[in-house]
């Protein structure tokens, strides 16, 4: 039986990576590996020299979508990915996806020397992929200068968060703020230097200076591992603004209480997005607290198989649903419902999610 009308995944990365990894005596260098990706070159301008190539993943997307019933996908360009190719993921399928806008090959340019990280070149990059069909936010995440490595100071960072979020009030679309923490061979340098990232509370002060911009936290602060500290910052800043949603894909059953049994959080300020395409696996521990966790495991090495998120993920919420008698009503808004309204997604049918008349 598929758990909802009509499903959206709101954290979908539909492009992969092939890399070259250089051993290092008997084990491979994972710790060059993330900054190959982020200057990944697409598969069909790539030579034999390039060390990353990044490509459509669009068929297997697509077959993981009937398998679960997934309506529709949002799609991120992140580590490298790109706007061109999620551009055309979605002219081929427009009624199966719609994206996020990321100034990609702004940020590529400065990590290649070729030009100093701008501004003003970043906004206009998301301005003209904002003025596209199919694209409704920016994300993932707040864009960065890619080339600082020393701690920006909050004045600083506020001041260009604010660029950013003066071009999705110009757009009316919402800005995705990234949450949660990766460890394994992941992480690093983000947190240490871009205070937005370790702190999700600072997301309330840019909140209240643009009232008609909404935030979505991506992973709703659990990307990954067990600690909940960002997933309570996160609920701290969405129970005090109504247009501020969390992502629940990655939280196992009982982690869902957090935002569901917070009386200043609404049903409608959860969406069920996961993180389709990424590199971090399934963690299971029968017995301990919590049972399962995303993460990358090191001594696993990086996983080559396309990892099935959505069979967890729908899994963990069925748990919480069945265990807590949740509504249906209430299941269909979290599981596509939030999404379709606040990406304004064309539906099949009117009335199919849950309203009312007041009288």
């Amino acid at each position: 039986m598929k758990m909802g009308r009509f499903i959206v995944e709101t954290h979908c990365h539909a492009q992969r990576h092939a890399a070259r990894i250089q051993p290092e005596g008997d084990d491979p260098d994972y710790g060059k590996l993330a900054d190959k990706m982020e200057t990944a070159v697409p598969a069909d301008e790539a030579d034999d020299d390039a060390d990353v190539i990044v490509y459509s993943n669009a068929d297997r997307l697509k077959y993981d979508m009937d398998t679960y019933d997934v309506d529709m996908c949002v799609l991120l360009p992140a580590f490298g990915m790109t706007n061109e190719i999620n551009h055309q993921i979605m002219q081929e399928d427009p009624d199966k996806f719609i994206s996020a806008a990321y100034p990609v090959q702004t940020k590529k340019r400065a990590l290649r020397g070729e030009e100093e990280w701008s501004w003003d070149a970043a906004c206009e990059e998301l301005d003209e992929w904002l003025s596209k069909d199919g694209f409704k936010m920016i994300g993932e995440g707040v864009p960065l200068d890619p080339t600082i490595d020393e701690r920006v100071e909050w004045p600083e960072r506020r001041d260009e968060i604010r660029r950013v979020f003066e071009v999705a009030d110009d757009h009316d679309v919402p800005v995705r703020w990234h949450t949660g923490y990766v460890s394994g061979y992941g992480g690093g340098g983000l947190f240490e230097y871009f205070p937005d990232w370790s702190d999700p509370t600072l997301a309330g002060e840019i909140k209240a200076e643009f009232d008609d911009v909404p935030i979505i936290f991506d992973h709703g602060g659990m990307q990954a591992t067990w600690r909940e500290k960002y997933v309570d910052d996160c609920c701290q800043v969405a129970a005090t603004y109504d247009d501020v949603y969390l992502e629940i894909g990655l939280y196992w059953k009982d982690l869902m209480k957090k935002p569901m049994n917070d009386p200043n959080i609404s049903i409608e300020q959860i969406l069920w997005g996961g993180d389709w395409g990424a590199s971090m696996i399934e963690h299971n521990q029968p017995g301990e607290e919590p049972p399962m966790f995303w993460d990358q495991i090191t001594e696993k090495g990086l996983p080559a198989h396309q990892v099935d998120y959505w069979g967890s993920n729908l899994r963990q919420l069925w748990k919480y649903a069945t265990e807590t008698d949740l509504p249906q009503d209430d299941l269909d808004l979290i599981l596509g419902g939030n999404a379709v309204r606040l990406f304004d997604l064309e539906m099949p049918h009117t009335r199919m999610f849950p309203e009312y008349i007041d009288t």
